[in-house]
C-alpha cells in the first residue's frame, strides 16, 4: 500500500477510525467498526473502487497505527496510537501520524529507486516540496510538473535520477494535497483557486509541535544545535536524512533554508519562541529573512517562550 495511490486513504479517513477506537477504549469487531463509520445507506454498492473504510484500515496498518486480528476479526490501536486518549484532539493525532510517515524503517532505501511502498512516495514528495521558499508563488500541479519536467525542469538536478518521477500522474498530486497539510508540512495559500490545489511549503505546525515535544518553556538552546535536532525529527527538511537520501544538497550545517527559516520567523512573531543574537557566540545559525534577502539573519540561540499544544 502506498499513501499517494488512489486506493490509499486520505488523512481524515484514518482519523475517523483512530478516533472511534480511542473513544471505545478497546478493540472492536471489524464489522462493527465498518457499520459505525460507513453504514449501509451511505455505501455505493456499484462503485468499482475500494471503499474508504477499507482504504483507511489498509493505510493505518501500513503506518503501524492499527492492527487487525485476522482470527477474531477485531480491530485495535497499535504503535504510538495506543498513547491517545479520548480527550486528545486532531493536533495530537497529527504529530503521531507524522512520526509514522517519517519513520526511518518505513523509508529504508529511499534514494535507491522510486519504490513507492509504504509512505516512501509521500516522503519523497515532502522532501522535494520543502526545498522551496514559502514566500514565493504557491505550487500547484502544473508548477510541479514544470519544475520536475524531464527535459528542462529546474528541480531535476536536485534529485537522484533513480527516484523520479515523484508525481507520476495528477492523482498523486491530489493525494499529496491532502497529506502534506495534514502532517503540518504544508499549507493552503490564503487565496486558493478552485480546483487547482496549490500549496505553500509552510512547515510551521510541524516545527511548532516538534519544538513542544523536545523542549520546555523557558529553555534556551543554541540555534545550530536546535537546527540539527529539528532535522533529526523532521528528516524531510533540507539537510535531513530523508532529503539527503534523494540527492538534495544540504543548505549547510548552520543554514536553516527557506522553509525552516519561515517557520522559525513565524514562531518569533507569534511569540512561542524567541530568536536571539549574541555577538560573542561561537556557533551562529543563518536564517533566510525575506525582509533582507541579500543578508541572512544571524541567530545564536532560541528561547522557548510558552508551552505549546498544537
Amino acid at each position: 500500500m502506498t499513501l499517494l495511490n488512489v486506493d490509499a486513504a486520505i488523512p481524515s479517513q484514518t482519523w475517523a477510525v483512530v478516533r472511534l477506537l480511542t473513544y471505545m477504549g478497546k478493540s472492536i469487531a471489524l464489522d462493527e467498526a465498518r457499520a459505525l463509520l460507513s453504514p449501509p445507506p451511505l455505501r455505493d454498492k456499484e462503485t468499482t473502487t475500494k471503499p474508504p473504510f477499507d482504504c483507511a484500515i489498509s493505510s493505518l496498518q501500513t503506518l503501524g497505527l492499527v492492527q487487525l486480528d485476522d482470527e477474531r476479526k477485531e480491530l485495535s490501536l497499535a504503535g504510538r496510537a495506543t498513547t491517545l486518549s479520548s480527550s486528545d484532539d486532531l493536533d495530537t493525532y497529527t504529530a503521531i501520524l507524522r512520526h509514522a510517515v517519517l519513520d526511518a524503517d518505513r523509508n529504508s532505501n529511499l534514494g535507491a529507486n522510486n519504490d513507492a511502498a509504504g509512505p516512501r512516495d509521500l516522503t519523497r514528495g515532502l522532501a522535494w516540496f520543502l526545498t522551496h521558499d514559502p514566500m514565493k508563488r504557491p505550487i500547484d500541479v502544473v508548477a510541479a510538473e514544470l519544475l520536475l519536467d524531464e527535459n528542462d525542469g529546474k528541480d531535476r538536478s536536485l534529485l537522484r535520477a533513480e527516484v523520479l518521477p515523484l508525481f507520476a500522474n495528477p492523482t498523486r498530486w491530489l493525494r499529496f494535497n491532502y497529506w502534506a497539510p495534514a502532517l503540518g508540512l504544508a499549507a493552503a495559500p490564503l487565496f486558493r483557486a478552485e480546483g487547482r490545489g496549490p500549496l505553500v511549503p509552510d512547515c510551521t505546525l510541524a516545527v511548532k509541535q516538534t519544538v513542544s515535544e523536545l523542549w520546555k518553556a523557558g529553555q534556551r538552546i543554541n540555534a545550530v544545535e536546535a537546527l540539527q535536532v529539528l532535522r533529526e525529527h523532521l528528516p524531510v527538511l533540507p539537510g535531513g536524512v530523508h532529503s539527503l537520501a534523494l540527492g538534495i544538497p544540504s543548505p549547510g550545517e548552520n543554514v536553516a533554508g527557506p522553509a525552516l527559516s519561515f517557520a522559525l520567523l513565524r514562531g518569533h512573531e507569534e511569540k512561542w519562541l524567541r530568536l536571539e543574537h549574541d555577538d560573542d557566540a561561537r556557533h551562529i545559525l543563518h536564517v533566510h529573512d525575506p525582509d533582507r534577502p541579500a543578508s541572512p539573519r544571524t541567530i545564536s540561540d532560541i528561547t522557548i517562550l510558552e508551552a505549546i499544544h498544537g
